[in-house]
């Protein structure tokens, strides 16, 4: 059965890195961070591709951290590229926001973006960073805490390509950025009544016009899904050096 989860999580992250269309537990961490002021807005720089990259934590912020590109040790899937996702993709539409959050994307089209597996042993996460025009990442966030007050389960793809996500639920975010918001979800691996499901937790935090999106899966169907705060405080002081140094 492990074996059965571990291919059907191999294939998501397959599609999620390649063909991407954007692509219990809690973030260790307190209340979402209060959106920024419009002074503190207009010190924000658009962070390009190159600046992006240079702004991912490493073992020098981070002692023992491990980053790798997607496909490191996991049959060469590739680094996926972040694109803006459809809603037409998800059903019902109001869950869109949720849907892209999740696999790192948003219904917007990011100036730059990266795509790494993060964290120390025994506890990694998919980590997202995501560079947009300035207005459009706090819409980003707004659409997604509006989303969440009424997506409770949503559908993605058609036929057998279909995945189905049940028990959507907001959290509290980690208190870094501008501001953050967060929420959890079960993945469900076979259905019916006693069928797997396999949660997972998302923590998107903007620092200025970047989203960095933090996904930590459960190793097991019973089990819960974790974000390493050491990760966020190391890859949040860096983003936030990055978009507030001079231009």
């Amino acid at each position: 059965m492990n074996r059965t989860i571990r291919r059907r999580r191999m294939a998501a992250m397959a599609l999620m890195a390649i063909g991407m269309t954007a692509c219990s537990g809690e973030p260790d961490g307190g209340s979402p961070a209060a959106p920024a002021s419009p002074s503190t807005e207009k010190r924000a720089r658009v962070l390009s591709q190159q600046q992006l990259e240079n702004a991912i934590v490493d073992a020098h912020d981070l002692p023992g951290v491990r980053v790798n590109e997607i496909g490191v040790g996991t049959d060469g899937l590739g680094n996926g590229v972040i694109h803006a996702a459809r809603p037409a993709d998800t059903a019902p539409s109001l869950c869109a926001p949720v849907s892209a959050a999740a696999d790192g994307a948003s219904g917007y089209t990011p100036v730059a973006s990266v795509l790494r597996i993060a964290g120390t042993k025994g506890n990694s996460a998919l980590l997202t960073l995501v560079s947009y025009r300035s207005a459009d990442a706090a819409k980003v966030m707004e659409e997604l805490r509006t989303s969440l007050k009424s997506c409770k389960g949503y559908e993605v793809g058609t036929g057998a390509m279909k995945v189905t996500y049940e028990d959507v639920e907001a959290t509290d975010a980690p208190p870094q950025g501008d501001e953050g918001v967060a929420f959890r979800l079960k993945w469900v691996l076979e259905p019916g009544k006693d069928g797997l499901r396999s949660p997972f937790i998302v923590a998107v935090i903007r620092h200025g016009s970047t989203l960095a999106v933090y996904r930590a899966d459960s190793h097991t169907p019973e089990g819960s899904a974790n974000i390493s705060r050491d990760l966020v405080n190391a890859q949040s002081k860096l983003l936030e050096a990055a978009v507030h140094a001079p231009s």
